[in-house]
């Protein structure tokens, strides 16, 4: 029988079982009830599940008169940074103190008002299965109840205030909406039996069909928003028994979750946009539309969509931090170890369970799927890692790791950034990337998705262009990690390379630059810390540059130097030292430029060079103080 016919069948026979509840079933219930009997961390999950239903029992805001807008205008225009909430229409900058009121930024308010109901209603309704207690089903129907009434009447509109393909009604784009349907979703199979046919029918036709429907609408391809457009039209799908529904999001060749998994993942696992920030965010995405299949009969968990999660361990700092990359940072592993207790209960891979013994294991995952005995283990990989596909390396020693990005570009969240390294050692991270900030702030473009702004090298004060590079040379060999990588159409008439070798808490980091005419070459490197240097700085007045992230480059020092000379940062008792070759007519910049957080400004250490070839060699070595 081919795969296609399996999941066929499969897919017709599903019921809207009143005992399935999408996210867990009958079954699933009495197990978590029995290791909240007998683990702490299960009872501590069950016990703040009542507690916060019993709060929304008496503290549950009223649902909104309209929809909500997007997250990514609330950011102040001048510096970028994220606006405080003064009231539901005055919003203020933490750091210029502008007060921000109107559209868009009253309605951004009430999109986080529609998330907490429908969070609202998932608790409900979950604490009603694992208590039995009808007051919280019927606070939760109150809610669906309320949608439906209101659901139709709700314009559709995107983040522009449009009525076009890509809006929501309830959020300004289709992502969005998806994400407040799915728990929506999950609640009303959690409270279905207690509500009559009646009530069951409006809020089927009136809110979770209509729903899906707007999201059916805009179609896309191989993204991460498909891929949360596919659980919740799936989910309505398996809810209402509209079988159409849920093979759509299973099986539609150019968008649902098998198209997603083969064309969206590299080889390696990770998600094709380069960003684990987007690799995280689609892991969220997936699971809800293969845990209901599971729950149905039906297996969507492939070996593909088990290495997305291991990607995301082999790719994190020691910390447990992202590097940084692309759009989106992402979050602490300790964070995302949530999406691990469903991970280890399908797959039982120990490493999946080492993340696991690094938390209190106290969430709501933990009480649905964890596993009571994890085993204990590193929370990140110790060795070096390749993956050439995406085109990432991790160079890993005991004393030192160096994140790398060469390769795939990532499409509209990657960052001009090819060829840049961050580095963490002696306990805290030195190389920084900036990341990204709100979308609809302007710095972003003015600082986070520019060259200057990553630890890599610029050409002629411009931004790379979107192009991939290459691996040329990867070798682990006994205590030492080498790389070698080229990026040869960042800018037109330029080749650059650069060679990483890692041994201990020493980096030796070379950087070669070469093109036909005379270019100016900009090697830059951003860290947080005491910034000191062995050459005599002297101020520079103006601006190093007035486009490209150079603008938001301040308190500027310079030296002209032909010999070698070192660069050094400090902080929370460690040191990192970058000793520099003599190359001639060497110009030394250093300032201070925006951080993650644009409130934050971080040393920054330019140097730079006009000729038409030239070689950065540099050796980073990393020590801890001694006190």
């Amino acid at each position: 029988m081919t795969a296609w016919l399996f999941s066929w069948l499969a897919i017709m026979t599903l019921p809207a079982q009143q005992d399935n509840y999408l996210l867990i079933d009958e079954a699933g219930i009495r197990a978590a009830r029995a290791k909240a009997e007998k683990e702490p961390w299960a009872r501590r999950a069950l016990t703040e599940l009542i507690a916060r239903a019993e709060t929304l029992l008496r503290e549950l805001p009223e649902i909104p008169p309209r929809g909500g807008q997007w997250l990514h205008w609330y950011s102040c225009r001048r510096d970028g940074a994220t606006l405080q909430t003064v009231s539901p229409t005055e919003h203020r900058c933490p750091l210029c103190g502008a007060l921000y009121r109107g559209e868009p930024y009253d309605s951004v308010v009430l999109t986080q008002v529609h998330m907490r109901l429908s969070a609202a209603a998932r608790d409900l309704g979950l604490a009603f299965r694992f208590s039995g207690r009808e007051e919280f089903a019927r606070r939760a129907a109150g809610i669906l109840l309320g949608y439906a009434d209101r659901y139709r009447s709700y314009p559709r509109r995107n983040i522009h205030g449009e009525d076009k393909v890509g809006g929501g009604r309830v959020m300004p784009q289709t992502l969005d909406e998806s994400t407040w349907l799915i728990p929506m979703t999950w609640a009303y199979a959690l409270v279905r039996a207690t509500l009559p046919a009646e009530q069951q029918r409006h809020i089927e036709e009136n809110l979770l069909l209509p729903a899906a429907q707007l999201i059916r609408e805009h179609r896309m391809g191989i993204h991460n928003i498909q891929c949360w457009k596919n659980s919740a039209v799936g989910l309505v799908g398996m809810a209402t028994g509209r079988h159409e529904l849920w093979r759509e999001a299973v099986e539609d060749p150019e968008r649902g979750f098998y198209a997603q998994i083969a064309r969206g993942v590299t080889a390696e696992g990770l998600w094709w946009e380069g960003s684990l920030g987007y690799h995280y965010f689609t892991l969220n995405a997936l699971w809800p539309l293969a845990e209901a299949a599971r729950l149905a009969g039906m297996d969507l968990f492939s070996e593909r969509y088990r290495r997305m999660y291991r990607a995301l361990l082999e790719l994190s700092l020691p910390d447990g931090e992202p590097p940084g990359f692309n759009d989106f940072t992402g979050v602490n592993l300790k964070t995302a170890a949530r999406l691990y207790e469903l991970a280890y209960a399908r797959w039982g891979e120990p490493i999946f369970g080492h993340v696991l013994s690094h938390t209190e294991r106290n969430t709501l995952e933990a009480l649905l799927w964890g596993s009571p005995n994890v085993p204990a283990g590193p929370m990140v990989p110790s060795e070096s890692v390749l993956l050439e596909q995406a085109g990432y390396a991790m160079l890993r020693s005991p004393d030192m790791t160096v994140a790398v990005r060469f390769g795939m570009h990532g499409g509209g969240h990657g960052h001009p950034d090819k060829l840049n390294i961050v580095t963490y050692g002696a306990g805290r991270l030195w190389g920084l990337d900036p990341g990204t900030i709100h979308y609809g702030a302007p710095l972003l473009g003015e600082w986070y998705r520019t060259t200057i702004a990553h630890n890599t090298v610029s050409v002629d004060e411009r931004v790379q262009g979107p192009a991939d590079g290459r691996l040329q040379r990867w070798e682990v060999r006994s205590g030492e990690t080498l790389l070698e990588a080229a990026a040869d159409a960042l800018y037109p008439g330029v080749q650059l390379r650069r060679s990483l070798r890692l041994r201990g808490s020493r980096l030796r980091d070379r950087f070669e630059c070469r093109s036909d005419t005379p270019r100016l070459y900009d090697w830059a490197f951003h860290a947080a810390g005491r910034m000191t240097t062995s050459l005599a700085m002297a101020p520079r007045t103006g601006r190093l540059g007035t486009t490209n992230g150079y603008q938001h480059l301040s308190q500027l020092a310079v030296a002209i130097t032909d010999g070698e000379w070192w660069a050094r940062w400090e902080g929370d008792g460690a040191e990192l030292t970058l000793h520099f070759s003599a190359a001639p007519a060497t110009e030394v910049i250093t300032g201070i430029g925006p951080g993650r957080d644009p409130a934050e400004k971080v040393p920054v250490l330019v140097v730079r060079r006009r000729c038409a070839a030239t070689t950065f060699d540099v050796l980073h070595r990393v020590r801890t103080l001694t006190r």
